[in-house]
């Protein structure tokens, strides 16, 4: 091995590094995974959210988005979705999917008293509603009866013993303030409308058959399992009662700033800056240079002994000759 020859490596910049105090709110990280860096969710790119919902308890957020119903858009599915979107009850709290526990919307809508073709009417009048609101498209979108958003869903999962710490940094001059993430969540896109226009279908096709063959309704509890890996019977109720929790517990609506308003900003200078400078706290660690570079190496293992530690921190020669000629001999 050749003499290793001291590179020009200067220093171009230094920091000081400051922890706000942690505070009540939490910091999330929402992720879109199917969107582009370059085409944020935000008013300048004319995809300003219209709304963020949290369930804090089972850890679910949604986040609506606009849809542009104008360019490259099926207007009749867009109307046959709205329609199954806005009958399922979400503009009035429901959900599909996880959040509304797999189930139909959360919202129960009454049986509509009738003829016994009430099946075959619904039909019908769908059509005539269709046709009226393609007339009307300008119309139908103003009164909510076209899908106009998009739902993008993820979930809080909790941390655990040895997950990574995340820390978001923002500089100011030459400071660097870290502030610890709460949770990083990817919010991807959900197809409730889908849900709600299969569940709608379905108690259309279940009215059909009550009104020509009406028949008493027995209530029974089901017990669900399932099979594991080694056959043994796995018991779902912890599931059941998950989906059930999900379900129960309403969303907290909360209001959505673009992050370029003067909102976001307040909110960017207040919770990640430490302005105490003075009376800051000095960071210190427990660990000296030599420990934390051990900590963050690959170890190393003598074949001669692979249960002997390495100790790295041992080597610390009196003068860059000893080093180089200990360099010298491990080649």
């Amino acid at each position: 091995m050749n003499q290793i020859e001291d590179e020009d490596d200067p220093v171009l910049r230094e920091y000081d590094v400051y922890i706000p105090q942690q505070t009540e709110e939490k910091l999330y990280v929402l992720q879109y995974p199917n969107r582009s860096g370059e085409a944020p969710y935000s008013e300048a790119n004319h995809a300003r959210p219209l709304e963020l919902r949290l369930k804090p308890h089972v850890g679910l957020v949604e986040l609506d988005v606009p849809l542009n119903v104008y360019d490259n858009y099926d207007k009749t599915k867009g109307i046959r979705w709205g329609e199954a979107v806005r009958k399922g009850g979400m503009d009035r709290g429901g959900s599909y999917g996880f959040a509304g526990g797999f189930s139909g919307g959360a919202v129960p809508q009454p049986a509509r008293k009738g003829s016994k073709n009430s099946g075959l009417e619904d039909e019908i009048n769908a059509a005539e509603l269709q046709d009226a609101l393609l007339a009307d498209f300008e119309g139908a979108v103003r009164k909510g009866h076209v899908l106009s958003k998009q739902t993008l869903g993820g979930q809080i999962v909790p941390p655990k013993d040895g997950d990574p710490i995340y820390m978001i940094g923002v500089f100011r001059g030459d400071q660097l303030h870290l502030s610890k993430v709460t949770q990083i969540v990817q919010m991807r896109p959900q197809f409730h409308h889908i849900d709600a226009m299969v569940d709608n279908e379905r108690n259309s096709a279940r009215s059909l058959r009550e009104s020509a063959a009406p028949r008493q309704t027995e209530v029974r509890a089901v017990q669900m399992t399932v099979k594991a890996a080694d056959g043994d019977d796995m018991d779902m109720g912890e599931t059941a009662k998950v989906l059930r929790a999900a379900q129960e517990e309403n969303w907290q609506r909360l209001i959505y700033h673009d992050e370029d308003s003067q909102e976001s900003w307040d909110k960017y200078h207040e919770n990640l800056f430490l302005e105490d400078l003075e009376n800051a706290p000095k960071l210190e660690t427990d660990m000296t240079n030599d420990e934390y570079l051990d900590s963050i190496s690959a170890p190393r293992v003598d074949p001669t002994d692979p249960d002997r530690k390495p100790q790295y921190s041992k080597l610390e020669p009196d003068s860059e000759e000893e080093a180089d000629d200990a360099i010298q001999e491990a080649s």
